[in-house]
C-alpha cells in the first residue's frame, strides 16, 4: 500500500482539477473538458493505492474505435430520399 497523501497533495490535486473544470464550463471547449477529465483522475489516484491507480494518459487503444463509413456504402447522397 502507498503512503498516504499529505494534505497539502490533496489540496494541491483538488486545486488543479476545480481550475481545470472550472475552464471547461466557462469555454464548452471539448479540449478543456479533456484537460479537466485528466486532472479529475489525477485527484482520483491521490488516494488509491499504487497497483489501483487509474492510467495517467489515455490510449489509442481504447474502447472506442472509428466506424469507417466510407467502406460501408458508396460515397454520394443517400438513396430512399434520406436525408
Amino acid at each position: 500500500m502507498s503512503q498516504r497523501p499529505t494534505e497539502s497533495e490533496q489540496l494541491a490535486a483538488w486545486e488543479e482539477y476545480r481550475l481545470a473544470k472550472l475552464k471547461a464550463d466557462q469555454t464548452g471547449e471539448f479540449l478543456d473538458a479533456r484537460a479537466a477529465a485528466d486532472a479529475w483522475v489525477a485527484f482520483l489516484n491521490v488516494y488509491l493505492d499504487d497497483d489501483n491507480k487509474l492510467p495517467a494518459r489515455r490510449t489509442a487503444g481504447g474502447n472506442v474505435s472509428l466506424f469507417p463509413v466510407h467502406k460501408a456504402r458508396p460515397a454520394g447522397p443517400l438513396s430512399g430520399g434520406g436525408a
